[in-house]
């Protein structure tokens, strides 16, 4: 096992497993506003933002005449045909319907539809009924289909133990003081209980989401990754945004944010509200960060090999009232 020192990692615990338009116009060269205050501005009358292979913003509309609009607050615009009222409307439909065993579906701002996944491991009455439910949809909803199963990981960023399961670490954060550490609820449920490092489980929340508050016993807090990344804020991820996660089994690796809000089911339990990504990691990763530069995006649920899904670190942050630390 590792000192006690305590960095920011990405993935969850050992031996659970893994996870589970219109035409484009050219960015204006002035000063642009927000992005996400230029989709604002369009009320009902946008599909949402997304980042692309550039990594510029991509701001889409439902009509040309908006493409103008927000052409002149400094950013691209694209015509598409669905807004993300529509988008939202029918994930959350599925989500009314309950959740699939090794299934799952969320936003693909960039292409404008919802992605539904199923696997081999799909229980074929079940997956059959959900393909059934979302071909009322049409090109609203896409189905991508995988090999083998999702499932939830369980190790670490830096490795967390409590003597019979591995994690990581995601983020050191701070709450009146106290020094504290940010992974993943599955990690308390599945792995048997806290203490983690010497350090007693503060708070946890799994299912539905998937977040883990635990005293950092090691006496150091820095705010950095492994590879010596500061954190310096928590954002929400963008599709299409560059990343990288950070876990004890696979270190560091990269990727790019593919689906928001997504929800899925692994194992028997249900996350609502993650993000995933191209990154790949496994089991032991879980609990470990996802991040931007200085921005921290989340915290390892789990995958399937080739996808890396995390639940948010606003939504974790704002649960427990936690802040980053200020050196």
């Amino acid at each position: 096992m590792r000192k006690t020192r305590v960095k920011i990692g990405v993935l969850g615990i050992a031996s659970v497993g893994a996870l589970a338009l219109g035409a484009a116009t050219t960015p204006v060269a002035t000063a642009a506003m927000e992005p996400a205050a230029v989709m604002n501005s369009f009320g009902a009358a946008t599909g949402g933002y997304y980042l692309d292979d550039a990594g510029k913003p991509v701001v889409t509309v439902l009509n040309d005449a908006d493409v103008a609009k927000a052409q002149s607050s400094g950013v691209t615009a694209k015509v598409v045909q669905h807004s993300l009222g529509e988008l939202t409307g029918v994930k959350q439909h599925l989500d009314s319907l309950g959740s699939v065993p090794n299934a799952g579906w969320g936003l693909d701002i960039a292409h404008n539809q919802v992605v539904v996944d199923v696997y081999d491991a799909t229980p074929a009455a079940e997956k059959a009924s959900l393909l059934k439910t979302v071909q009322q949809y049409g090109d609203l909803v896409r189905v991508d289909r995988h090999a083998g199963e999702m499932s939830l990981f369980i190790k670490g960023g830096d490795e967390i133990s409590n003597g019979s399961g591995l994690c990581s670490n995601g983020f050191n954060v701070e709450k009146d003081g106290q020094k504290l550490m940010l992974s993943a609820g599955h990690c308390e449920v599945l792995g048997g209980g806290g203490p983690w490092n010497g350090g007693e489980t503060v708070g946890y929340k799994f299912p539905d989401e998937d977040n883990l508050l635990i005293e950092n016993a090691s006496g150091e807090g820095p705010s950095e990754t492994t590879d010596g990344t500061k954190i310096t804020s928590f954002a929400d991820a963008v599709v299409g945004e560059q990343m990288k996660r950070d876990g004890r089994t696979s270190g560091v690796t990269s990727g790019e944010v593919t689906k928001v809000d997504y929800t899925f089911e692994a194992e028997g339990y249900t996350v609502y509200h993650e993000f995933c990504t191209t990154a790949k990691s496994a089991g032991g990763d879980s609990g470990g960060p996802a991040y931007d530069g200085g921005k921290g995006l989340g915290t390892l649920s789990g995958g399937d090999g080739s996808t890396s899904c995390f639940f948010p670190a606003t939504l974790s942050a704002e649960r427990y009232g936690v802040t980053l630390p200020q050196s």
